[in-house]
């Protein structure tokens, strides 16, 4: 058969243009196959991962992994085999991605057109043969280097997201940047000889050790120039993927000019840049590998022609792998396109529908680990979104679920028959000018007060709301809720009220219920165990372990140290910090990793979070272009 690789191009311009033109042949089944695999992959892997490290810290006997109690958790035993066992899955999940892309190319190298079903069996039966007794040393090898594969997503992820804290001492060092720079050479030099092992076993059926001698021979006199090749296809990737966030962030900042005086404005915009950052970051992380495999893959035939070696063709690639189709099955498999289009959809719907639940479920908290490096920190809006609204009232709750808070904080009292209602303080006089107590009252005459107008006449008739309503209310929007008891002798009961208000309304996982009175949370906990309680401090020393019936802490500010804050995590318990409202004091907290800010100002924290997490050159986008365009006092994420 006429060996089908052409000549090899000189430049890399026209290796640019040789990979337009090969992934536009078979573009459609490209992108079908990459979206649906690594919605897939996230869909499993990640729930996967998250399960794994709750398995190996259950056996530990750790509640909350920080990076004091590190040493001692990778100790364990299970801990590597389960450590093993996720890069294991990993290192499968990778491979069988590499050989549908491998198969895509060389498909649309040969000119023939291929589908979903034909790529995922060819893939699955080509890792698959990886376990056989003969190719074992070549599965070895290839696990080894799944990581020079996948070393073209880092300057994406670092790009969006800031190096965690733990690594923030040694980034400012010199030493650390030439031990990171020694490790990637010791990583990608030595395999550089081996580079298309895994190319002439999925494409010629060549087994084992023989692998590695054709791709040294191969290989020999181009080791730089195809490092170099891959090295530019990666950066030309990051040029896009840096040019596509620019324009992104140029949008949301443009948007901010354009409604600056509108309400929320902050919250709007940081969602908006926060969408771009996820959606870049997904599509650029899709593409990460399947540019570097191919990559690969032109320069294996580039180097195939200049050395005169015969290039197999689809049908005879099948044939080594023992994978072919008998006419009846031709026949049949093109009578049933339509059935196969549609099956291919289905699929997708069911993965986007499987991974769209994993989103919401992490939304929700609901899948937020008590794993320092990886746990989401939460903001609590303090008495609803009391800065621009009543506080403790429906105005308030819904103004702090548009703001986007993880959590809305109130305050509940007792009414004199009986009805838990919200409100800060005993005394109805602050905010509604009546001078009487929570439980001088009944439900209806409470009802009637205008809680509003302390605010301002624009909340006029503002009415005080009962707790029922409000967990409603939460209910329906996703949110969850800090129910704080402010007891007082007359209000005997609240607490077994309230226990079964939760239960009526089901909503034990999606409430903390708290007071600064200790023995309001022991009664809570002793009515139902599996509702989690909350003890509310202005300061905090000695051995948090003895108050048994605190799950979680609420210290003040002015009081969080980071010592706390690491005996708290070390005890397998959260800490909350209240009430923080300048940029300075959040940013304070989230230094010393709070678990939850509590806060009038979501939007704010919601702002300064972000900052943390976004790396320095989202954040050097942000002031460039705050700055270019004159956007006079608004300013997003500082």
């Amino acid at each position: 058969m006429k060996n089908r690789s052409g000549s090899r191009g000189g430049t890399f311009r026209n290796k640019i243009g040789s990979a337009v033109r090969l992934l536009s042949f078979n573009g459609r089944m490209f992108w079908w196959f990459e979206i649906l695999y690594k919605l897939l992959g996230v869909t499993l892997f990640v729930p996967l991962i998250y399960g794994a490290f709750d398995i190996v810290m259950n056996a530990a006997g750790y509640h909350y992994l920080t990076l004091e109690n590190l040493k001692k958790f990778f100790r364990n035993p299970l801990t590597y085999i389960i450590v093993l066992l996720v890069l294991a899955f990993v290192g499968i999940y990778t491979l069988i991605d590499m050989s549908a892309v491998i198969y895509i190319m060389h498909c649309s190298k040969c000119g023939r057109k291929t589908n979903i079903s034909d790529i995922l069996r060819f893939a699955l039966r080509n890792v698959g043969g990886l376990f056989r007794k003969e190719n074992r040393p070549l599965l070895l090898l290839v696990f080894l280097m799944v990581p020079v594969f996948s070393i073209g997503q880092i300057p994406e992820l670092l790009s969006s997201y800031s190096v965690p804290n733990m690594f923030m001492v040694s980034m400012k060092n010199f030493s650390f940047y030439a031990t990171l720079s020694a490790l990637l050479v010791i990583l990608v030099i030595p395999f550089s000889r081996l580079l298309y092992t895994y190319w002439y076993y999925t494409l010629e059926n060549i087994s084992g050790r023989e692998t590695a001698k054709k791709s040294i021979s191969l290989g020999k006199g181009f080791y730089i120039y195809d490092l170099v090749h891959i090295a530019l296809a990666q950066l030309f990737l990051y040029i896009i993927y840096m040019l596509l966030l620019l324009l992104g962030i140029l949008a949301a900042v443009l948007i901010g000019r354009l409604f600056s005086g509108m309400f929320l404005l902050s919250t709007i915009l940081f969602s908006i840049v926060k969408i771009i950052l996820v959606v870049l970051l997904v599509v650029f992380t899709v593409l990460g590998s399947p540019v570097t495999c191919l990559m690969i893959s032109l320069l294996f035939y580039d180097h195939k022609a200049e050395k005169g070696e015969y290039v197999f063709y689809v049908d005879e690639v099948h044939e080594g792998k023992g994978y072919h189709h008998s006419e009846r099955e031709e026949r049949l498999r093109a009578n049933h396109r339509i059935g196969v289009g549609i099956a291919e959809s289905l699929l997708l719907l069911i993965t986007v529908g499987a991974c769209t639940f994993y989103v919401y479920r992490v939304h929700r908290g609901e899948m937020n680990r008590n794993i320092e490096f990886i746990k989401t920190m939460e903001v609590t809006a303090h008495r609803g979104a009391s800065k621009q609204f009543p506080e403790n009232t429906m105005s308030a709750f819904q103004g702090a679920i548009d703001a986007g808070a993880d959590w809305i904080e109130l305050d509940v009292h007792l009414s004199r028959d009986g009805r838990i209602f919200t409100m800060h303080d005993s005394s109805f006089r602050r905010t509604t000018g009546v001078n009487r107590m929570a439980w001088d009252l009944t439900y209806p005459q409470i009802e009637k007060l205008d809680a509003g107008s302390f605010l301002s006449e624009e909340f006029a008739g503002e009415r005080i709301p009962l707790l029922s309503e409000v967990i409603d209310l939460a209910k329906e929007a996703g949110i969850r809720l800090n129910i704080e008891i402010k007891p007082s002798v007359q209000e005997e009961g609240l607490e077994e009220k309230l226990v079964d208000l939760i239960h009526e309304k089901e909503f034990t996982d999606r409430c903390v219920v708290t007071s600064q009175q200790y023995n309001s949370i022991a009664k809570v906990k002793q009515l139902d165990e599996t509702i989690t309680t909350v003890y509310v401090t202005a300061f905090a020393y000695g051995n948090v372990n003895r108050l048994i019936y605190a799950d979680h802490f609420s210290v003040k500010q002015s009081s969080i140290t980071q010592s706390l804050v690491r005996r708290v995590h070390n005890a397998g318990k959260q800490i909350y910090a209240w009430t923080v409202n300048s940029r300075d004091s959040i940013h304070l907290m989230i230094d010393r990793e709070v678990d939850n800010i509590i806060t009038d100002n979501v939007a704010l924290a919601q702002q300064c979070i972000a900052q943390e997490m976004a790396s320095d050159t989202v954040n050097a986008l942000i002031r460039f272009l705050n700055r270019k365009i004159r956007l006079g006092s608004f300013r997003f994420g500082g």
